[in-house]
């Protein structure tokens, strides 16, 4: 995989390295030649200026139209007579010779190729038998020349030795270069890499220390590794009380199965005499034991609906107050609980809202009677209801056991069966769940706050709906 990656920065590369040589050759002969006009910027075209030349009485001289280009092209010229002599000159500089040797001539056409920081070329004309020589100069601003020596046989090979000579040096210096950057490009990805492997098999224990150019990426790495963490833990713990829960409830299915199965065994055998109020104590007994088993089916059926938002409430506008005093008698008017002490709190005898009656009570219902159970007898429950502009507040608090934070935590999760308390609980495990849940389905909230050995607070809060709160909805 390394080598793969690094490949992917060698490669374009290369190929950028190809195409930059050529490209690089074809410029350097674009820009080396000459560049203007055509007509005078090769000895070819000075060759044919000749046309621009005419002769009138048997002297020389640069036609209009040969005139126009000279001075298009900056550029100035000198006819000679066949011993040398300057006959005629357009635009030419003052300390241009006026009298050529054939040596100096050729001289300054092939060897030193400039006269006074000018490019001259040579050519003539033929008039009548007599060749007239004419020099044309050019600014060096306009085109230089030099003379430059090569081997024939040398020059006949270049493309194939001086072109793959260049092409593989550069290569092998952007390849060489292009190796060691895209090491330490592709280091930091292979490592990314390597790491979202890791994860992938559930290993969340790596961290990486957040540096370089991937700084971002690292700590979202980590980021990512700390919440896989959380989350398997969370798998690992609600798998823990899932099994707990379904241990519990095969429990507690299984003892009043025992014992229905039990009674009706001895009053379906004939053999077994009982009385008519054995008979009515046994089926007194195995029709409590059936409705104990139907109520946690029902606990069970509950939550599911409510977790997925399909428990059909039916709300109306009703009085919190009456709901929560009705629980607190219930729970009172239970001969178990009778002596327990039970404080009823509240600011105002009215407190409008918009509920299911039957939900709401049973979610209530629950809160106080968890109070009730896991705590002694002479805990002190004061439930208290306060009414604010935008808010409705419900309070269950204690001064019992409380509870741990795990235990807090925990405490409104399905399948939770809490251990702070002393007497056998019969309950699904799902009476904290349904009550938030049935809360949640109100649009309400439920906070808990507890200290182990100081007691239990658990508020409910309630968005009051008012004018504004139902046009801002709408």
């Amino acid at each position: 995989m390394k080598w793969k990656m690094i490949s992917l920065f060698l490669v374009p590369l290369a190929l950028m390295t190809v195409a930059f040589t050529f490209i690089n050759l074809a410029a350097a002969f674009y820009f080396l030649s000459a560049d203007g006009d055509p007509k005078l910027v090769s000895e070819k075209s000075v060759r044919e200026f000749q046309r621009y030349i005419a002769f009138a009485n048997g002297k020389p001289m640069v036609v209009p139209q040969g005139q126009t280009l000279l001075k298009k092209e900056k550029a100035w010229i000198q006819i000679l007579d066949p011993y040398g002599t300057e006959v005629y000159s357009l635009n030419k500089p003052a300390s241009v010779p006026v009298h050529y040797t054939p040596g100096e001539i050729v001289h300054y056409h092939r060897y030193d190729g400039s006269i006074e920081g000018t490019s001259i070329y040579v050519s003539w004309v033929k008039q009548n038998g007599v060749k007239w020589s004419y020099v044309i100069g050019f600014s060096y601003e306009k085109i230089a020349k030099y003379t430059v020596y090569f081997s024939p046989a040398k020059i006949s090979g270049f493309w194939k030795e001086g072109i793959l000579a260049v092409l593989g040096l550069t290569l092998l210096m952007v390849l060489t270069i292009g190796y060691f950057s895209s090491r330490k490009l592709t280091r930091p990805l292979v490592t990314i890499i390597q790491g979202i492997q890791v994860l992938a098999r559930g290993q969340y224990e790596v961290r990486y220390q957040p540096k370089g150019l991937y700084r971002d990426v690292y700590q979202s790495l980590n980021q990512l590794s700390d919440a896989l963490q959380e989350n398997e833990r969370q798998r690992a713990r609600l798998e823990k009380m899932r099994e707990e829960w379904v241990t519990n409830l095969s429990h507690d299915i299984k003892t009043p199965l025992a014992s229905i199965k039990g009674y009706s065994e001895v009053l379906a055998n004939p053999d077994y005499e009982i009385t008519p109020d054995e008979r009515q104590k046994y089926v007194d007994i195995i029709l409590g034991k059936t409705q104990y088993m139907e109520k946690l089916l029902d606990d069970l059926r509950l939550t599911y609906q409510l977790k997925n938002n399909v428990l059909p409430l039916q709300k109306k506008e009703g009085n919190i107050v009456d709901v929560v005093r009705e629980v607190v008698i219930d729970v009172l008017n239970t001969p178990r609980y009778a002596e327990r002490e039970i404080e009823f709190m509240t600011d105002t005898e009215y407190v409008g809202f918009t509920f299911d009656p039957r939900f709401l009570t049973r979610a209530f219902t629950n809160l106080i009677y968890n109070a009730v159970i896991h705590n002694s007898p002479d805990t002190r429950i004061v439930i208290r209801i306060t009414e604010q502009k935008e808010k409705i507040g419900i309070e269950v608090e204690d001064n019992g056991k409380g509870m741990t934070a795990e235990d807090v935590e925990s405490l409104f999760t399905r399948y939770y069966r809490g251990t702070s308390t002393n007497e056998q609980h019969q309950g699904s495990g799902l009476g904290m769940a349904i009550a938030k849940q049935i809360i949640e389905a109100h649009q309400g909230k439920i906070d808990v706050m507890s200290q182990v050995g100081k007691g239990t607070n658990i508020y409910v809060s309630f968005l009051k709906i008012t004018d504004s709160t139902k046009n801002t909805k709408a």
